[in-house]
């Protein structure tokens, strides 16, 4: 009884959080930052609450049950996992941040419009433990996922070429459906949108939910290409090289691997199109990395080559053939993307070290190839902040951090700092360093950063490890690694990082039940 209360319960907070959360606005844009926030917080805490008082009574009535009946003890709170250790360690390493914090009371709640602060990372982490027992693993918890994201990227293309179907305040090109800022929006983008990719790459069958994938595909790729910011370049490459790397294994993947990359192209056709027949509604930057890629012919060539690559494994596959691919093709096809990937990393290097030292002729204003305070639309700039905040930083701040979502506070306390920024940044507020394990040094220090990654990382090799047998597992991977890549040039904030632990917890359960088969 207990335990299916416990799941009621996390599955009505999983669906308030998927489903209704990414719609709730408080005046349009206006208060969007602090709307979410409340929102976020009070439905988080008052989660917690419950299931705490929920998880006391459960493990007394284990504890009874141990007692009274030893076999039909079943143990859910014991042997904690790598995953769940890096959890405990994160948790006590932001106590002790913000214990040795200048700024509690900055700490406590976290920096005004941004609220990545103690209590919501507390939170998260104390649902990781309850979600990973309570919750049941109902998959229509991913049809709520896609559903709402699925509106919310489509009113984000509309958005994008003037057609508001929402009246809200304040309307700005910068703000974008119901989620505010480009780069709030990247981020949901980028932690969401692969469920519904992975639920694609999965289907066995043209059937009727394929189709729902696919065309559920077909909005998040066209949202991403015309939201305007060029960090979902980096979203995609980590996407489509992680699906891939997950496909080689079959044949039936390798063939929708091929036909998720013609859908993508035929994405960026489609916002083409729509430039053409909406004349002068496109309402952003028309010289934007995305629209560029928009405008020319190579995704219209992918997608080309991408269909007839499907089309040719799909129909001239030997039919005497197994479906598995051989272990030794697998790794050989693994070596070979690992090393050109390593390669084209190194190329990047040598060019645009090269490039910023002597200049290459043509290549001398290429904003990618040269390494100065402009690379990457100004994160040059902010990861020059961020490097030269944590280098000032005392030793036990260093360790400990300037304690969760103090990095503003703690870079414009210092004066050399603080004049640097208002130079290069103006009037507005640095609060982060547009690199998530950047801000992280500032924020929670050497060993914040080590745990926290210990987290997403444990995690992410549990589940490529266990997903040859439950294959549902490489989704929640698949989501964690963007959302890790995408953050390279990014930040944390409340529209990925809450789904980002959900999505832990969650497949921290699927694990769970996976040992017990």
């Amino acid at each position: 009884m207990l335990k299916k209360a416990g799941n009621l319960f996390v599955t009505a907070y999983l669906l308030m959080i998927f489903g209704v959360y990414p719609f709730f606005m408080d005046q349009g844009y206006v208060n969007i930052g602090d709307a979410k926030n409340r929102f976020l917080i009070y439905c988080s805490l008052g989660a917690l609450a419950i299931l705490a008082l929920t998880g006391i009574a459960y493990g007394a009535q284990r504890l009874y049950l141990k007692h009274r009946h030893r076999e039909a003890y079943l143990i859910d709170w014991n042997n904690l996992s790598v995953t769940g250790i890096f959890v405990l360690l994160y948790v006590t390493e932001i106590f002790m941040s913000t214990a040795f914090s200048d700024y509690r009371q900055e700490a406590l709640w976290g920096t005004e419009g941004w609220y990545i602060g103690l209590v919501l990372l507390l939170a998260l982490c104390g649902l990781f433990f309850f979600i990973s027992v309570f919750w049941d693993g109902d998959s229509y918890i991913w049809y709520i996922a896609m559903g709402a994201s699925g509106v919310v990227f489509l009113l984000g293309i509309l958005d994008r070429f003037s057609l508001y179907l929402l009246p809200l305040e304040i309307r700005d090109p910068a703000f974008i459906s119901t989620l505010g800022n480009i780069n709030w929006f990247c981020g949901y983008l980028s932690v969401l949108s692969p469920i519904g990719v992975c639920l694609f790459l999965f289907c066995s069958a043209s059937n009727v939910k394929k189709w729902i994938y696919g065309i559920y595909t077909i909005i998040a790729f066209m949202a991403g290409f015309c939201q305007g910011s060029s960090s979902v370049i980096l979203f995609w490459g980590a996407l489509f090289f992680v699906l891939l790397w997950i496909a080689i294994a079959k044949k039936n993947r390798l063939v929708n691997f091929f036909l998720l990359v013609f859908l993508w192209g035929f994405s960026a056709q489609l916002v083409r199109v729509m430039r053409i027949l909406v004349p002068g509604g496109f309402n952003y930057d028309s010289h934007c990395l995305c629209v560029q890629i928009v405008d020319s012919n190579a995704t219209l060539l992918a997608g080309v080559m991408a269909l007839g690559i499907h089309f040719l494994l799909k129909y001239k596959w030997p039919k005497d053939e197994e479906d598995d691919i051989s272990r030794k093709n697998q790794k050989l096809v693994h070596k070979f993307m690992t090393g050109l990937l390593a390669g084209l990393f190194l190329v990047w290097i040598f060019l645009a070290g090269i490039n910023t030292w002597i200049g290459i002729p043509g290549l001398e204003e290429s904003s990618g190839l040269l390494l100065n305070s402009s690379w990457g639309n100004g994160r040059g700039a902010t990861w020059q902040a961020g490097i030269c905040i944590f280098e000032k930083m005392p030793l036990l701040h260093k360790l400990l951090g300037a304690g969760p979502d103090c990095f503003s506070k703690y870079a414009y306390s210092l004066p050399d700092m603080a004049v640097m920024l208002r130079e290069n940044f103006g009037g507005s507020r640095l609060t982060n360093a547009h690199n998530e394990l950047l801000t992280g040094l500032v924020n929670t220090g050497i060993l914040g950063i080590c745990f926290y990654l210990g987290i997403f990382l444990s995690f992410i090799r549990r589940c490529m490890k266990k997903a040859k047998e439950y294959p549902v597992l490489y989704m929640y991977a698949v989501c964690l690694i963007c959302y890790l890549v995408h953050n390279m040039v990014s930040f944390a904030q409340v529209l990925n990082l809450p789904f980002a632990f959900l999505l832990i917890a969650m497949g921290e359960r699927e694990l769970k039940f996976s040992s017990l088969q």
